[in-house]
């Protein structure tokens, strides 16, 4: 009777005992990796933390770029000013050092990030940072001559999913979940298709009182568990 190979393991033994050796590419190939509960409830859950971590810092990046983009345009904007008309300009609209360095900046480009969620606002289902335009903020934009953004329009869910399925790890993943090819991200039309189901399933369950703050750090890693705790405030208005 003939005896069948049940693993990889057994495979390599059998053929380190014959003395043969085997591609390095094989093990990747024929290793098989332990799945998951195969349910459907746990690869849901499992996209939803994976979503709100990307959502949050994905939104947090995109913030912290704008204002990044804002310093440019004012440094650009003050070297071709010059020092001596800057002064002049700075008496005429009222303002001093002091006042830019504490009262306008802080309004502008703020680098708290942890306070970032007092400025986000929800209007027709999207999210945006809303910039206050204190009577300060307005004088320095006439002073400077550069348009400042009333509210900067975050990146929109099915950006931030698209974004999210390009990562290896989530096809890893739904390999071991689920049992489907890693090699599915190469193909355009599952892509796709990915992308618009994880879309619908996040607009159906995201809100859902079982996807509170205690569920997410029960089901992430410390490291995840940290971003979510602190940004918690900011991920509720953006998710």
């Amino acid at each position: 009777m003939k005896k069948e190979i049940q693993n990889f393991e057994e495979l390599e033994s059998f053929l380190k005992k014959h003395n043969y050796t085997y591609p390095k590419t094989w093990k990747t190939k024929l290793k098989k990796i332990k799945r998951k509960d195969r349910n459907s409830s746990t690869w849901k859950d499992f996209r939803m933390g994976m979503y709100a971590v990307e959502r949050t810092v994905r939104c947090l990046i995109f913030i912290k770029r704008e204002m990044r983009f804002l310093v440019d345009k004012f440094t650009i904007q003050i070297e071709k000013i010059g020092g001596e008309k800057l002064v002049k300009l700075m008496t005429k609209h009222s303002l001093t050092y002091d006042i830019i360095r504490n009262k306008i900046w802080p309004e502008v480009i703020d680098i708290n990030d942890k306070k970032f969620y007092l400025n986000l606002i929800k209007k027709g289902g999207k999210s945006y940072y809303k910039i206050n335009f204190t009577p300060e903020v307005k004088r320095f934009e006439k002073l400077i001559g550069i348009k400042i953004p009333r509210m900067i329009k975050l990146p929109q869910k099915k950006e931030t999913i698209f974004q999210t399925i390009e990562s290896q790890y989530y096809w890893t993943e739904r390999y071991v979940y689920l049992g489907k090819q890693v090699e599915d991200k190469d193909n355009k039309n599952i892509f796709r298709k990915e992308a618009q189901e994880y879309f619908k399933s996040v607009c159906t369950y995201i809100n859902q009182p079982k996807y509170n703050k205690n569920f997410f750090i029960s089901q992430l890693n410390k490291e995840t568990n940290e971003i979510l705790k602190l940004y918690w405030k900011f991920y509720l208005t953006v998710r």
